[in-house]
């Protein structure tokens, strides 16, 4: 069976910070990949989600980006010994300026 690729844009390996908000508070988790277009994130539990809900995401000490995005797929991964929930999610709302720093971090580490 082959798989095709259906992104748009390309993504990059990145360990961030992320705090996304449910419907009962929120989960901290750690990003492992990002586009300008979503990113996936791994998380402890898995959360209860609204169709659109808010993730912050904290490249560095310094910035915070915030966007709202909504669920596109999920699972459970084996991580070790550990079981841990990770989600592809879409942006649905992410200011130009934020964009801009995604993009051009993923041409950086692309043209390497």
């Amino acid at each position: 069976m082959s798989s095709i690729e259906r992104r748009l844009y390309p993504r990059i390996l990145v360990k961030w910070p992320a705090v996304v908000e449910t419907l009962h508070g929120f989960i901290q988790g750690v990003t492992k990949d990002i586009s300008v277009d979503g990113v996936f994130i791994q998380c402890s539990e898995e959360p209860e989600l609204r169709e659109v809900f808010q993730i912050l995401l904290k490249p560095t000490v310094k910035k915070s980006i915030s966007v709202t995005a909504r669920h596109v797929w999920s699972g459970t991964f084996k991580t070790g010994k550990t079981d841990v929930f990770g989600m592809g999610v879409q942006f649905t709302s992410i200011s130009t300026k934020d964009r801009q720093f995604i993009s051009t971090l993923v041409e950086q580490e692309s043209s390497k």
